[in-house]
C-alpha cells in the first residue's frame, strides 16, 4: 500500500458514548466534511520497480499537503518543474490503470476516462469510451528509478474514488441583474484547511463568460484578499479585502456581504461572515460587523415552485390532475382537482406542444407542423401569430411572462425566439435574440431557469447529430426583456442523445437521454457543473423510458413526470415510473 489514512482522530473518539451533557444538533444529511479523511503519500521505497515508481507517483497525487513534497520525491529532478498539479487538468478515470513498457525506459499509462476538471474548477465530463494516456520515461537517480514527465507538462490523475476524497463540489455566488436572487456558479475545490481561503479567492473573481451580462457582482474589479488566508475563529469567517473594496456603494457592499456569506456558508464550521479592508472593520448599517445569512441582508437563492395539481392535455380537454396520484393503490386524492380562475380548459388538438404561464393564466402551442404560434386565454381573445420559423420547438414561459422557443429562420440558420405573452401592445410578436455563438447549430429544447437569469439549451449540428447541452446566461434590457444568450458552458458531455431538459431547483436539472445510439431513452439526474448522476461509479440510475418524448417536474427530482410518444403520462416512484394518466401534455406552471 502506497497509501496510509491518519485515523488518530477516529482512535481517540472510540472512549464510548457520552451519558450526560446538552442534546445539540447534529451535522445535516449529506453534510461534506471540510477534511473527511486524510491521505498521506508514501514515497519510493529503495529497489522499486519501474511499475512502482510510475504508480506510487500516479497515487501520491491523492496527498492533499500543499507542497506534494512525497509526490515530488517519485522524479527525476529536471521533472520537478513540469509537475503542475495546480495549473493543469485533473483527469479523473474509472478502474484500474493500464501499464505497457514501450521502451526500456518509457512506460506508457491508460485508463477509462471518466471527466477533467480545469484549473479553474471546471468539471468537464468525457464522451462514452473516452481513454486518456500518457508516456513516462524513467531514469536513474543515485541508482533508483526516478520518473521523466512529458515536456509540456503534467497534471494529475485521480481516480473516480480519489477525486471525491480529494476535491469537493460548492458554489460561488452572483446577483441576478434587476433583484436580490443569489444565481449560483458550480466550481470544484480541494478540500483542506484552506478551502475558507480558497472559495473567498473564488467569490472576487469576474463573473465567468457563461454568465456574463447575465449576473451582477457586488465585489468591485480588482479586489483581492489582503492577506493570503481566510481564518475561520468562533465560526466566524473573517475575510480581509485589499482597498479596492472600499469603491463599493452601500448597495454593492450589501451585495459582496451576501455574496460571500453565502459562498462560505457551504463550510460546515462557518456560522457567519466579517468583512474587513487592510484590517480595518467593514460596518453595514446599523453598526452591523457580521452576517450569518445572506437572507439577512434580503438576499437568496430563487426556488423553483412546487405544485400539488398540474394540467393534463387529452384530445381537447384541459383538465387538473393530481400528479402524485398512482391508480389502484388505495391513496386518496389530497389536492383539489376543481378548475380555478383563469384556467385554459380547452385547446384545438390541431395545436400541440403546450406550455402553461407562471401565473397559470395562459397556454401556448404550435401547430401540429410547428410553423405557427397561439397562446390562449381564458379572459381574451386568443392570439394567433403569422409565421416567423420552421421547426419550432417546444414553448417554455419564464418567471417575467416572457415566452421562449426557438427555430428555423427564412434562410434556415438556427434562431432563439422571446414573446412579450404579458404585453399590452397586439402588434407584439416573437423576437429573434442575439445568439452569434450558435452558427451553422440548431436549437432543439429550451429550459428557463427559476431566477431568469440562466437557461439550459439542447443544440445539434445542422443535420441533427452532435447532439449537445449548454447552460447560458439571460443577457436583459433594463426592463426585463431578454436581448442575448451568453456563450453556454457545456453539460451533460456523457450523453450522446438529447431530447428534452427541465430544472429540477437552481442547482439540477433532468434529461431525457441516452448514452448510446443503442440505448433506450432514460431520463438522468445531473447537477449543474458535476456531470450526470448514473454514468459515475456509486451514483444509481433511473430506469429506462423507451418512448419518453417530455419531461417536466412538479416539485424537484421526487415530482418528476414523463410522457410517452403514445400518451402515457408516469410519474416518478423511486427508480421506477408507474402510469398515472392518459394524455399529450401534462402543463406545469413555467414548466
Amino acid at each position: 500500500m502506497c497509501l496510509l489514512v491518519a485515523a488518530c482522530a477516529l482512535l481517540a473518539g472510540c472512549g464510548g458514548l457520552p451519558g450526560t451533557g446538552p442534546v445539540v444538533a447534529g451535522r445535516a444529511l449529506g453534510e461534506v466534511l471540510n477534511e473527511p479523511v486524510r491521505v498521506v503519500a508514501v514515497g519510493p521505497v529503495d529497489g522499486a520497480s519501474q511499475e512502482a515508481i510510475v504508480r506510487g507517483f500516479l497515487r501520491a497525487g491523492e496527498d492533499i499537503d500543499e507542497t506534494h513534497a512525497t509526490g515530488r520525491s517519485f522524479l527525476a529532478p529536471q521533472s520537478v518543474d513540469l509537475w503542475r498539479w495546480s495549473s493543469e487538468d485533473v483527469v479523473i478515470y474509472d478502474g484500474d490503470l493500464t501499464l505497457r513498457r514501450v521502451g526500456d525506459d518509457r512506460v506508457e499509462v491508460s485508463a477509462a476516462a471518466l471527466a477533467r476538471l480545469t484549473p479553474d474548477g471546471r468539471y468537464l465530463e468525457e464522451p462514452p469510451g473516452a481513454r486518456e494516456k500518457v508516456t513516462f520515461g524513467l531514469t536513474k537517480v543515485g541508482g533508483e528509478w526516478r520518473l521523466e514527465l512529458p515536456q509540456d507538462g503534467f497534471g494529475l490523475w485521480l481516480d473516480n474514488d480519489q477525486f471525491n476524497r480529494v476535491y469537493t463540489n460548492r458554489f460561488v455566488y452572483y446577483v441576478g441583474r434587476g433583484g436580490r436572487d443569489l444565481v449560483p456558479d458550480s466550481r470544484w475545490f480541494p478540500i483542506g484547511t484552506r478551502l475558507a481561503t480558497t472559495l473567498a479567492r473564488a467569490q472576487l473573481s469576474a463573473v465567468p463568460d457563461h454568465l456574463a451580462g447575465a449576473v451582477t457582482t457586488g465585489v468591485p474589479a480588482g479586489t483581492r484578499l489582503a492577506v493570503n488566508a481566510v481564518p475561520v475563529t468562533g465560526g466566524k469567517a473573517q475575510v480581509n479585502l485589499s482597498s479596492e473594496a472600499l469603491s463599493a456603494d452601500p448597495a454593492a457592499r450589501a451585495a459582496m456581504w451576501a455574496q460571500l456569506t453565502k459562498t462560505l456558508s457551504q463550510i460546515s464550521s462557518v456560522g457567519s461572515v466579517s468583512l474587513a479592508v487592510d484590517n480595518t472593520p467593514l460596518e453595514l448599517p446599523g453598526g452591523v460587523t457580521s452576517v450569518t445569512s445572506a437572507a439577512d441582508l434580503g438576499y437568496d437563492v430563487a426556488q423553483k415552485s412546487f405544485s400539488d395539481t398540474a394540467l393534463l392535455r387529452s384530445g381537447e380537454t384541459i383538465r387538473r390532475i393530481d400528479p402524485r396520484y398512482v391508480p389502484d393503490t388505495g391513496a386518496a386524492k389530497r389536492p383539489d382537482l376543481k378548475p380555478k380562475g383563469g384556467d385554459v380548459g380547452q385547446i384545438p388538438d390541431a395545436w400541440v406542444d403546450l406550455a402553461l404561464s407562471a401565473d397559470s393564466r395562459q397556454v401556448a402551442a404550435l401547430s401540429a407542423d410547428r410553423s405557427a404560434l397561439s397562446v390562449w386565454r381564458t379572459t381574451e381573445q386568443t392570439r394567433r401569430f403569422p409565421s416567423f420559423a420552421t421547426s419550432l420547438t417546444r414553448p417554455v414561459f419564464d418567471i417575467n411572462g416572457y415566452l421562449w422557443l426557438a427555430g428555423r429562420d427564412g434562410s434556415g440558420r438556427g434562431r432563439v425566439f422571446v414573446l412579450d405573452s404579458v404585453s399590452s401592445d397586439p402588434a407584439s410578436s416573437p423576437k429573434p435574440i442575439s445568439t452569434p455563438w450558435l452558427g451553422g447549430r440548431q436549437v432543439k429544447a429550451l429550459s428557463v431557469s427559476a431566477d431568469g437569469a440562466r437557461v439550459l439549451v439542447v443544440t445539434t449540428d445542422s443535420s441533427g447529430g452532435d447532439e449537445q447541452l449548454g447552460l447560458s446566461g439571460i443577457v436583459r434590457a433594463t426592463n426585463g426583456e431578454p436581448q442575448s444568450l451568453a456563450r453556454p458552458l457545456r453539460q451533460a458531455q456523457s450523453l450522446t442523445r438529447l431530447q428534452a431538459v427541465t430544472w429540477l431547483d437552481a442547482f439540477s436539472y433532468a434529461v431525457l437521454g441516452q448514452i448510446g445510439a443503442t440505448d433506450p431513452m432514460r431520463p438522468w439526474l445531473a447537477t449543474i457543473g458535476a456531470g450526470v448522476d448514473g454514468t459515475r461509479p456509486g451514483l444509481g440510475r433511473l430506469s429506462a423510458v423507451p418512448g419518453a418524448v417530455a419531461i417536466t417536474t412538479v416539485g424537484g427530482p421526487r415530482g418528476l413526470l414523463l410522457i410517452t410518444s403514445d400518451n402515457r403520462v408516469l410519474a416518478r416512484a423511486g427508480s421506477t415510473w408507474p402510469l398515472i394518466e392518459h394524455g399529450s401534455d401534462v402543463l406545469v406552471p413555467g414548466g
